[in-house]
């Protein structure tokens, strides 16, 4: 049963490490981990305040012994390794080195958050993974309500909550803001999906799942839409091969069905008001493309055609001032300004970090570990489509969403066998305890 879309955190006494009780330095570190996540949706210039928050976590882990990040494998490691020093090398003539600096500290940033929260899961387990995900939730369905009421003019303070007639929150750019609800999305549909659940403890899923496929609606963005579509056939199409078969598949099956097709009726609901109406007239022509795409898919094969004349890169964040245009794709973008070793190394730690997710639906012992893993790859099969028109590489929650399978052995030893890695040991694999949350 999926155990991490219910918003309420687990409680002080379940956040402890695998072999010692908690103290009052957890409580707090824990407290300021959770004020960080709620900060995710507060992202409408950089630096944002959850940047500041990430780097003050970091150095609280790393100097008071929070964090554990012995158990990291060594491909996803060389892979961000080699990424980062791809666009170290690529600022060696950079058109405009402010802006390359300042580009190149938010990836190195960013690398180092999957760090913080890879560490974290590995320090405290499964109830800070919980933890996790429920703040996550919560943040977004906050960011929910403020997109959707600042577009049907509920909220004031409009001209921050939306962008030419478009949901986002309090995000810099719609592009960003509604993919932000696919992974909420996500794990909401998993618990709602849940035969054993009562219905009395899917009120909260079904407001997150609803408040998620509204605000991505309302945000107007074509990928995002292309992101969660794609990231739905993964999901089902994972959970029919490998996580469940019989008559529990085709209860789950049948239950998700009725609730994308309640969704998808909601939405037609929303979309017959007049003003989603002639949006999605602008946003949706009779070709699917918007003029400005035609710059964009110009501006990609003058990118392709710079990254075969200068291998190692224009230089971080260069896309804007050498070709007047942003690339809108990240795999352009990287392949242009940090060069194709950067470009193999990002695509090699995605891609292992798919494969691991995948390991864990398909071997882990806790079906919630399965679950919670099936969402992630679902998101990252999303995210890589998602990629394809949009620059992302700069997106801090897929950051988190990469940390989420790379905890030790998978939580102390759950992946097949209680093969433990590292410096996990039985004993602490069997003084480990699960969180009792609350809809278990």
């Amino acid at each position: 049963m999926i155990r991490t879309i219910n918003p309420v955190v687990p409680g002080y006494r379940e956040f402890r490490a695998a072999n010692n009780p908690p103290t009052f330095g957890d409580f707090l570190f824990r407290s300021l981990v959770i004020f960080t996540m709620y900060l995710g949706i507060v992202v409408f210039h950089e630096p944002a305040p959850v940047d500041a928050m990430i780097v003050l976590c970091l150095l609280v882990g790393v100097l008071f012994g929070k964090l554990d990040v012995t158990a990291i494998e060594m491909v996803p490691l060389v892979a961000l390794v080699v990424f980062c020093l791809a666009n170290l090398v690529s600022m060696h003539d950079p058109l405009d080195p402010v802006r390359a600096v300042w580009y190149v500290f938010v990836t190195l940033y960013l690398v180092a958050s999957w760090f913080l929260f890879v560490g974290l899961i590995g320090r405290y387990g499964e109830p800070m993974m919980a933890t996790l995900v429920h703040a996550y939730c919560l943040a977004g369905l906050i960011s929910a309500f403020l997109g959707i009421g600042g577009y049907l003019h509920l909220l004031p303070f409009q001209e921050r909550l939306l962008l030419a007639g478009r949901a986002r929150g309090l995000f810099k750019d719609c592009n960003v803001y509604g993919p932000y609800f696919v992974p909420m999305a996500l794990f909401a549909l998993m618990r709602l999906m849940d035969p054993r659940a009562a219905w009395r403890r899917k009120a909260v899923p079904t407001l997150l799942f609803v408040s998620a496929l509204f605000a991505m609606l309302l945000s107007f963005s074509r990928a995002c839409w292309l992101n969660f579509a794609v990231s739905l056939v993964v999901l089902f199409g994972a959970q029919h091969f490998y996580m469940s078969s019989g008559i529990a598949a085709r209860r789950r099956l049948r239950i998700g069905v009725f609730v994308l097709i309640a969704g998808a009726l909601a939405v037609v609901v929303l979309i017959n008001t007049p003003s989603v109406k002639q949006m999605l007239d602008v946003r949706v022509t009779s070709n699917g493309l918007q003029d400005y795409d035609r710059i964009r898919f110009a501006t990609q094969s003058l990118s392709l055609e710079t990254a075969e004349e200068q291998p190692l890169g224009i230089g971080p964040g260069q896309a804007e001032q050498v070709f007047g245009y942003a690339t809108h794709s990240m795999y352009m973008r990287i392949l242009s300004e940090n060069g194709l070793a950067a470009l193999i190394a990002l695509l090699v730690f995605v891609g292992a970090t798919a494969a691991r997710a995948l390991t864990l639906v398909r071997r882990a012992d806790s079906e919630w570990v399965r679950e919670v893993n099936l969402v992630v790859l679902a998101c990252i099969i999303g995210h890589l489509a998602n990629s394809v028109v949009i620059d992302t590489v700069h997106w801090r929650h897929i950051w988190f969403v990469y940390a989420l399978p790379w905890a030790p052995a998978c939580l102390r030893g759950q992946l097949w066998g209680s093969r433990l890695r590292g410096r996990a040991t039985a004993k602490r694999a069997a003084t480990f305890r699960a969180p009792r949350l609350v809809g278990a």
